[in-house]
């Protein structure tokens, strides 16, 4: 079994995300000590170029598919884009944390999420012109940290400047490649705390991810 833990965020021992995923994978280590556990850090790891070349190899593999193909050699950024795809389809559980940068996600988990999101490889059209996802069968751990407090649930207008993008377009991309078990942990308002009050809520939710681990 393989456990993949995808890193967004470069702040090391100084962020929330990081240190309650850390929490997390100690918790399932322990309990799961055969268990393969691979850490994609995205600000450490350089992710495969995906630009000129990989958007007209994005529509070459569409149109192969589309007259009945089996998809395109991989070569060039399309050779990239197939080792992080199988990256993640060799996975049997995955876990992402991640904190919120300007009510969305950092740029490198957005590259990520574009390298991987590719037709015919995480993705296929049925018939009836119906997405359905094919990453499935695999758990999927989050684990948010954000600034301030949001609303659950979609981005409303009316929320106003307290507009969450960065859960429901994870839970949404997630569920559009195929995950169903999506689980979630929140660490909110880590910039509105004092030293003391953040470290007691982070030691609260250390305690939850570790508990959520033995049951991951």
């Amino acid at each position: 079994m393989k456990l993949l833990h995808i890193e967004a965020s470069p702040r090391k021992e100084a962020s929330a995300s990081s240190r309650v995923a850390d929490a997390f994978v100690t918790a399932y280590r322990r309990r799961h000590p055969d268990h393969v556990i691979e850490r994609l850090a995205l600000f450490e790891e350089p992710l495969p170029a995906f630009g000129a070349e990989g958007a007209q190899q994005k529509t070459e593999q569409i149109l192969d598919l589309v007259r009945g193909g089996g998809g395109i050699e991989a070569t060039g950024e399309w050779a990239g884009v197939m080792r992080e795809v199988e990256r993640l389809a060799s996975a049997d559980k995955v876990l992402l944390s991640s904190p919120m940068w300007n009510f969305s996600i950092p740029y490198p988990l957005k590259h990520y999420i574009d390298l991987i999101c590719q037709p015919g490889l995480t993705f296929r059209v049925d018939a009836q012109g119906r997405y359905v996802g094919l990453v499935t069968g695999k758990p999927l751990q989050l684990i948010l940290a954000s600034g301030g407090s949001y609303p659950a649930g979609f981005p409303l207008e009316t929320h106003g400047p307290a507009t969450d993008f960065q859960r429901p377009y994870l839970e949404h991309v997630a569920r559009f490649i195929g995950f169903e078990d999506i689980r979630a942990i929140r660490i909110e308002r880590t910039s509105a705390l004092l030293p003391d009050a953040l470290e007691e809520l982070l030691a609260r939710r250390c305690a939850e991810a570790a508990e959520a681990a033995a049951s991951f």
